[in-house]
């Protein structure tokens, strides 16, 4: 059975060399070309992108394929009308490549496709995917910190989000000295009386619009305002932060995170570890 290769290559890394390396028995390597790159209109964005030329020659180069070329809509129309009875088509299984599968193929039962999950790229299903936490080997069962936890879910009633309600503090020396839950703003019924605009975006995309002030930044914002310097504190929070509230968590000088529940999408824990912030869940 004749395999063949069809992939988006914007840049060239490692990942791509060993996708290339575990299909090198594939009959032919398509790259997509501008104009089927074009119909995805989002990547216009991607800066880092290389024309679909110079990929090709850099590819051929390697030696891996015997046959490489720039995929335009000409020969994928082509594809969709072949025999595929002796044919696999392999395609790193990322948002682009799914959607022309099922654009193109998958309404033909006769076409095969197989997805590779080597990771490429942050494309929109990983950075949407909700990922478990992965604490530092640490797991407090500590009275003191069960009960901080216990207080700020109290404190998260307070919020008028139906949804989801948080509570955060910044301990320092064993006491509270800062706390807060999620609200709305400007006000509280905002998203009641004009409407939530989260209503018009699936979780995880589009954070940004949203009426809402977390718990984390507004406990950040308040240290600021007194002029409270948070090095060295600890930050207690009921859920892991959302990836906004994670950079202002480890550039605030905050040296230890509990939490008690959530998920992680897009780059938390790599940029609160990066900034030598430690990760603690709170078994309650």
């Amino acid at each position: 059975m004749d395999t063949i290769c069809i992939a988006y290559v914007p840049v060239l890394h490692d990942g791509y060399r060993k996708f290339f390396e575990s299909h090198r028995d594939a009959k032919i390597l398509y790259i997509l070309g501008e104009e089927i790159i074009k119909e995805f209109t989002h990547l216009s964005k991607e800066i880092r992108q290389l024309d679909p030329a110079l990929v090709k020659k850099a590819i051929k180069s390697w030696g891996i394929f015997s046959e490489v070329e720039v995929l335009d809509l000409k020969t994928l129309g082509e594809l969709q009308l072949k025999d595929t009875s002796a044919t696999t088509f392999v395609m790193p299984n990322e948002d682009i490549m799914k959607d022309l599968a099922q654009k193109y193929f998958g309404g033909q039962d006769n076409k095969k496709v197989t997805f590779d999950n080597v990771f490429l790229r942050l494309d929109k299903h990983r950075s949407m995917e909700e990922k478990p936490v992965q604490a530092d080997q640490k797991i407090s069962v500590d009275e003191f910190d069960k009960n901080i936890i216990k207080k700020l879910r109290i404190e998260a009633e307070k919020s008028s989000d139906w949804w989801r309600r948080i509570g955060a503090a910044i301990i320092k020396d064993g006491e509270i000295i800062l706390s807060a839950y999620n609200k709305h703003i400007p006000s509280p019924h905002t998203p009641y009386s004009m409407g939530d605009p989260r209503n018009n975006f699936h979780k995880g995309i589009g954070i940004e619009y949203s009426s809402a002030f977390h718990a984390e930044a507004a406990v950040i914002t308040e240290a600021a305002r007194k002029g409270i310097s948070l090095e060295g504190t600890s930050l207690y929070v009921t859920i892991f932060p959302c990836p906004p509230c994670a950079k202002q968590v480890a550039f605030s000088g905050v040296k230890k995170l509990y939490y008690a529940g959530g998920y992680s999408v897009l780059d938390q824990e790599e940029v609160l570890r990066g900034q030598g912030v430690e990760i603690i869940y709170v078994e309650m």
